[in-house]
């Protein structure tokens, strides 16, 4: 008998419908191969310096030709340390679809990990909005008075972009659903002791 229940620890029955439970796992490991895809991405684009002064040269309409390899340097790690933001809300959706794989549907553990995962989301939200002026200021440090050619500053696009607002929406509406649920799940246990 504990050998069985030591090969099976959610029990031989899932809490789940078997398609919500494929689709839980799924979501994981999704969020899983999204982060990982953008640590690729990062690495392959950020791992040759010439196409990085090319590429973030034409962008910002500065000659970037004469980039120290220290500012490229400190402008990776912010690259990285905003990748390594986003990773949290990986880790915040593998939670949250944790406690529905064990039948934790509406519970106060999965509600504040859904509210978490839309704080981890508004964060990482705002660590891209950061990041790309810092980096641009980073890479501007060598030019004396550097302002791009267009007269436009700053750049349009580098601040805040449509996806922005999107990743920010959805984001804020899972805080929304975590207070809604919430309450939910505080009417159900006040039920509960009164039953």
């Amino acid at each position: 008998m504990t050998a069985a229940v030591l090969d099976d620890p959610l029990g031989s029955k899932s809490p789940l419908p078997p398609h919500v439970a494929m689709l839980s796992h799924a979501i994981r490991w999704i969020a899983v191969a999204w982060i990982g895809w953008g640590l690729v991405q990062v690495w392959t684009r950020w791992s040759d310096f010439e196409a990085i002064k090319r590429g973030w040269g034409h962008y910002l309409k500065q000659d970037l030709s004469a980039l120290p390899v220290e500012h490229y340097w400190v402008a990776f790690a912010v690259v990285l340390i905003d990748w390594a933001i986003a990773a949290v809300i990986v880790v915040f959706v593998w939670r949250l679809f944790g406690c529905y794989l064990r039948g934790k549907i509406f519970s106060a553990v999965a509600v504040r990990e859904m509210r978490l995962l839309g704080f981890a989301g508004v964060v990482a939200v705002g660590a891209d909005i950061l990041a790309r002026p810092l980096i641009q200021a980073i890479f501007s440090l060598h030019l004396a008075g550097a302002k791009p050619t267009s007269g436009v500053w700053p750049p349009s696009g580098v601040w805040i972009e449509p996806n922005d607002l999107l990743h920010l929406l959805m984001a804020l509406a899972l805080v929304a659903l975590a207070v809604i649920f919430k309450s939910g799940v505080e009417i159900a246990e006040d039920h509960r002791q009164i039953v």
